[in-house]
C-alpha cells in the first residue's frame, strides 16, 4: 500500500514539473513593425503577413502597422499587390525584452505581358474575309411601316409582294379585320374584363361613339347596340381603328336585316316622337 502510494506522489511530481518546466521554456515573442515602400517611404495599406511554411496570418492596417506572436525559428512571408514578395527572418529580442519592432521595406514591381492583337473573328485576314463574304440585310418592306391595328401584318405583307405599287387597298384590310373578327368570336373563349379594363374598352366604345358613326338614335340606337354586342365582343386590347371599322360593318348588316324599320313612318323612337321622314 505504501508503494503505490508513494509511487503515484512521485509521477505526479514529475508531471507536474514537466509542465511547469514547459512553461518556464516559452521562447515566444512579439514582433510589432510597419511595411513601408520604398520609394515613397510611405506604409503600405493592408499587406498580407504570413507565418512562412503555415497557413497563419494577419493583414496590416491602413498605415502599414501589424502586430503578432511569433516564435525565433519562424520566418514572415510578406505580400502586396504591386510589390515584391518577401521573406524576412527574424531576430530573437534580448533577454530582458519580450517584444521588437521591426520595419520591413518593400520594392515595386510590375509584370509586362506581351502584345495581344483581338479580334471578332480570328486573325486580321480572317476577319476581313468573312466580313467580305457577309451577305446583306434583306430590303424593309414597306408594308411593316403601317399601323393597321389589329390587321395581321403578316397578310398585309404577303398582299404587298403581289401586288404594283403602294402595297396594300383599304379592301384588303377590311376584308382580312373581317376574318379576323369571325376567328375571335368563334374560336376564342370569352375571359371576363377587369374593372379598369372595362373603363379603357368604355373610352373606345359606347352609344355615343356608334351613334355618331352610324347617325343612329333612339330606340334604333338601343337596337343597334343590342346587335352590335351580340355580333362582336369587344375587348380593352382592340384599337379604335378596328371598332369603328367594325361598327359600320355591324350597322349595314343591320340594315339589312331590318328594312322594315328603316322606311317604316309608324315607327317610334324611345322618346316617343315619329321619325321625320321628310328630311334628308
Amino acid at each position: 500500500m505504501k508503494t503505490s502510494l508513494l509511487t503515484i506522489f512521485l509521477s505526479l511530481f514529475f508531471l507536474f514539473g514537466a509542465f511547469s518546466q514547459e512553461e518556464q521554456h516559452d521562447d515566444s515573442f512579439i514582433v510589432s513593425g510597419k511595411i513601408i515602400n520604398s520609394e515613397s517611404m510611405e506604409g503600405v495599406s493592408f499587406a498580407n503577413i504570413h507565418l512562412y511554411q503555415t497557413y497563419w496570418g494577419i493583414v496590416c492596417d491602413s498605415a502599414g502597422f501589424f502586430h503578432l506572436r511569433v516564435h525565433p525559428d519562424q520566418k514572415l512571408r510578406i505580400s502586396a499587390l504591386g510589390f515584391q514578395e518577401q521573406i524576412v527572418n527574424i531576430t530573437p529580442p534580448k533577454v530582458e525584452e519580450e517584444e521588437i519592432f521591426m520595419e520591413i521595406f518593400m520594392e515595386k514591381s510590375s509584370i509586362l505581358l506581351d502584345e495581344v492583337s483581338i479580334y471578332s473573328l480570328g486573325t486580321w485576314s480572317q476577319f476581313k474575309e468573312k466580313f467580305i463574304k457577309t451577305d446583306l440585310p434583306p430590303d424593309e418592306n414597306i408594308a411593316s411601316t403601317f399601323d393597321f391595328g389589329n390587321l395581321n401584318l403578316a397578310q398585309a405583307e404577303a398582299n404587298s409582294l403581289n401586288r404594283q405599287g403602294f402595297g396594300f387597298n383599304v379592301l384588303d384590310g377590311i376584308n382580312a379585320i373581317r376574318s379576323i373578327g369571325k376567328k375571335r368570336r368563334d374560336g376564342k373563349r370569352i375571359v371576363p374584363m377587369t374593372d379598369w379594363q372595362l373603363r379603357i374598352l368604355q373610352k373606345k366604345y359606347n352609344k355615343e361613339v356608334v351613334g355618331e358613326l352610324t347617325h343612329e338614335s333612339g330606340f334604333r340606337l338601343e337596337l343597334l347596340m343590342e346587335y352590335i354586342n351580340t355580333n362582336q365582343k369587344f375587348t380593352y386590347q382592340t384599337s379604335e381603328m378596328y371598332i369603328g371599322v367594325r361598327i359600320k360593318q355591324l350597322y349595314n348588316d343591320f340594315i339589312q336585316e331590318k328594312p322594315e324599320d328603316v322606311n317604316n313612318l309608324s315607327f317610334i323612337d324611345s322618346l316617343g316622337t315619329v321619325r321625320n321622314h321628310l328630311r334628308p
